[in-house]
């Protein structure tokens, strides 16, 4: 299965660029949108980037909201784009005759913003709440990717200010992810950090030496990082 990846494009900042890559793109099975595809709650731009991807592709489109997309505003979001966003939610697809689950959040971090902690009072709790969430819907048989916006690890982040890690992603999801043991794990939001890790259980116990400790790969699909579209096989 081929899947096309990708966020952060933040309208008109990378629009140009991004339509680009699409007209050079071949055919993918699945094409997952990491958030922020606007900047500043541009509704008309969201509508812009995501035109651009439904008029290059036929498969699947399956989207999950990043900060510039305000919350407060997501459901209408919803009502005017005909594209799946997903919000602590899962969806079941059939692709070329097998199940593929695709969980969604926007992610949590570590230490809300100074805005966040400002003007939204019980936010540590709702990104405590996310990582329960995601912890639940990820349990099941079923191949499954989970799709967010903030990074689900610090390791992704480098290249990126340490200092400013804790406001970029939590770490909280790396106990989460190597539990549950998606097939593979897709964020954007770190414009300079990096593209991929493979999360791997570290050895805790003698009766771990030796043994193939689970491991997840990550991808930082952030469009900004090399100006391309991720393309995974699955």
């Amino acid at each position: 299965m081929r899947v096309a990846a990708v966020g952060d494009i933040h309208h008109n900042e990378y629009l140009d660029e991004f339509k680009e890559e699409l007209r050079q793109l071949t055919e993918v099975d699945l094409f997952l949108l990491a958030g922020d595809l606007t900047k500043k709650n541009d509704m008309d731009g969201f509508g812009q980037v995501l035109d651009a991807v439904k008029s290059s592709v036929e498969c699947p489109i399956i989207g999950v909201f990043g900060n510039e997309e305000y919350s407060q505003d997501r459901p209408k979001y919803r009502e005017r784009f005909d594209v799946r966003l997903l919000e602590e939610e899962s969806e079941i697809l059939v692709i070329e005759g097998k199940s593929l689950k695709i969980v969604g959040t926007t992610g949590s971090l570590d230490r809300p913003t100074w805005w966040q902690r400002t003007n939204i009072p019980q936010i540590w709790r709702e990104y405590a709440e996310k990582v329960k969430k995601v912890d639940e819907l990820l349990v099941g048989d079923e191949p499954t990717i989970l799709l967010m916006h903030y990074a689900p690890t610090y390791e992704t982040l480098r290249g990126e200010s340490e200092k400013h890690f804790p406001e970029m992603g939590s770490r909280k999801y790396e106990e989460v992810i190597l539990t549950r043991r998606p097939r593979l794990v897709v964020h954007g939001h770190a414009h300079k950090g990096t593209k991929f890790f493979l999360l791997t259980k570290r050895q805790t116990s003698l009766e771990d030496f030796g043994v193939d400790l689970p491991s997840v790969p990550i991808y930082n699909v952030a469009f900004p990082i090399e100006k391309k579209i991720t393309i995974i096989e699955v």
